[in-house]
């Protein structure tokens, strides 16, 4: 017989998870609300499809980050993307090898530093500093080339020491 009124299965976050998403979410768009409002139009749209029953955050998360790019391109701001540079950025500059651990910055800095950052390199010191991934797992999470990736940190790091090296004398 037809199984109308079935119940369904209701899928739950915990609130772990749920902070996650919200630390993630924050860290693109640096605004609590949209934030917010980001986390929950991600589990809306889950629950909708009813799909997580695999790698549940890795899904939220990339819902999360493609709402967050439509929504920054909604306001006709653009996401610039630049791979072709890798072998000779490897080949000309030594401050690549170094580790941007090296750069170490007070914690009343954070936020200045952070707002200089653009969303995509926010993103990936979030994913790296914060959640401790690895550039592999990132490249893939992302679905960005590893050296796209290693490119955008030499970028990043350059003009951080350049903007903010005077913060910490150990950074030169």
């Amino acid at each position: 017989m037809w199984n109308f009124f079935r119940k369904r299965e209701s899928e739950t976050f915990d609130e772990e998870l749920l902070n996650q998403l919200y630390r993630y979410a924050y860290s693109l768009c640096q605004d609590e609300s949209l934030a917010f409002d980001l986390v929950q139009s991600s589990c809306e749209k889950a629950l909708r499809l009813n799909n997580l029953r695999k790698r549940k955050k890795a899904y939220l998360m990339t819902t999360i980050r493609n709402a967050f790019i439509d929504q920054y391109r909604r306001r006709h701001l653009e996401l610039v993307v630049e791979a072709n540079e890798l072998d000779s950025v490897i080949q000309n500059d030594s401050l690549t090898m170094r580790s941007l651990e090296e750069l170490q910055i007070e914690k009343e800095n954070v936020k200045l530093v952070l707002e200089e950052l653009s969303p995509q390199e926010r993103e990936l010191l979030f994913l790296w500093a914060v959640e401790g991934k690895t550039l592999q797992e990132i490249a893939s999470s992302t679905d960005t080339p590893i050296g796209t990736l290693l490119s955008r940190i030499r970028r990043m790091r350059k003009r951080l020491v350049a903007q903010f090296g005077h913060l910490n004398e150990q950074v030169l």
